[in-house]
């Protein structure tokens, strides 16, 4: 069922920042760079072996990235976890009494379809779901 780690998401107060350290440091180059205003943060994407990294610069503070930004300071927002068939699992896991979020599978801003189960049916842990490949 879980085949990999898809993407792990940092949430940092500065993009730029982390893009200049992370080349300095490793020679690694963003694979993309977006401002999502609408939903309210900027991001860098980098490739890193089959595992996508990106972090997240909130650009409002009524986002759940910014309050967690505050509170606990920068650092891992979410691992998603790797799968195949999202759209069956997603009903599955329903099935099975975890309350998900949202009535089926999104789509990401990268392009690949996501599944999130709420915390209070995972023992307080946030997994997220995804299956396919950044556009």
């Amino acid at each position: 069922m879980l085949n990999k780690v898809h993407h792990v998401t940092y949430v940092v107060e500065s993009v730029d920042d982390m893009a200049a350290y992370l080349e300095r440091n490793f020679s690694l180059t963003p694979i993309r760079a977006d401002e999502f205003t609408e939903r309210g943060f900027k991001s860098i994407l980098y490739q890193i072996g089959d595992t996508l990294v990106d972090f997240f610069e909130p650009l409002r503070d009524d986002t759940a990235m910014a309050q967690q930004l505050q509170a606990t300071g920068p650092g891992v927002m979410h691992v998603a976890w790797g799968v195949d068939g999202i759209d069956q699992l997603f009903s599955d896991l329903k099935d099975k009494g975890n309350e998900m979020r949202g009535d089926a599978p999104a789509t990401s801003p990268f392009g690949y379809k996501t599944a999130s189960i709420e915390t209070g049916s995972s023992h307080g842990i946030y997994f997220q779901l995804a299956e396919g490949e950044h556009s």
